[in-house]
């Protein structure tokens, strides 16, 4: 694995707005496209359905299917929305197990901002300048980092495709 890359987020949006101006900010490199993703996660765990918008927001185009309520004019796919929604379900706590000092042994409580998300790559990760481009997140309450997918849009904004391992169970708080 590559050295570890931490990338701050300055604070949780509350609006879809805000969530694109901080993808914006962040995902001119895989790593702040990983990063976003985690956030919209984040939001997701405390309401749903910005949390959604956020999503669709963050991923690569090819994760999502038409929708006139959404960003972009695009929600995710109905199988990223099953999935999503029985693992938050399952595992509340788990997009906060991507932050950094946010432990099992602490339930998960997320330090104040900046939140830190930590990233590493390997030799076998891909393109770093055109994608694809393979990342893992660091995990608290995993073995090992978990993988993500992302590739850059027509923007340069880095955006991920394949993101399931994400929303795998971890352990549960307080072991």
């Amino acid at each position: 694995m590559s050295d570890p890359i931490t990338v701050s987020i300055p604070s949780r949006p509350t609006s879809v707005e805000d969530f694109v101006a901080l993808h914006a900010s962040l995902a001119t490199g895989p790593e702040g496209g990983a990063a976003a993703l985690v956030v919209a996660l984040l939001v997701y765990a405390d309401q749903a359905e910005l949390g959604e918008r956020c999503l669709a927001a963050t991923v690569d185009a090819a994760r999502l299917a038409p929708s006139a309520s959404s960003p972009r004019g695009r929600q995710l796919t109905a199988r990223d929305l099953a999935l999503l929604r029985r693992q938050m379900t399952q595992n509340p706590y788990l997009a906060a197990a991507y932050v950094r000092d946010a432990t099992p042994e602490n339930s998960y409580a997320l330090p104040a901002p900046p939140w830190q998300v930590v990233c590493t790559a390997n030799p076998y990760s891909g393109d770093r300048a055109k994608g694809p481009y393979k990342l893992f997140v660091v995990c608290s309450g995993a073995a090992s980092p978990r993988p993500v997918s992302l590739r850059p849009d027509e923007a340069g904004l880095w955006r991920p495709f394949e993101w399931s391992s994400l929303l795998v169970g971890i352990r549960a708080p307080g072991r």
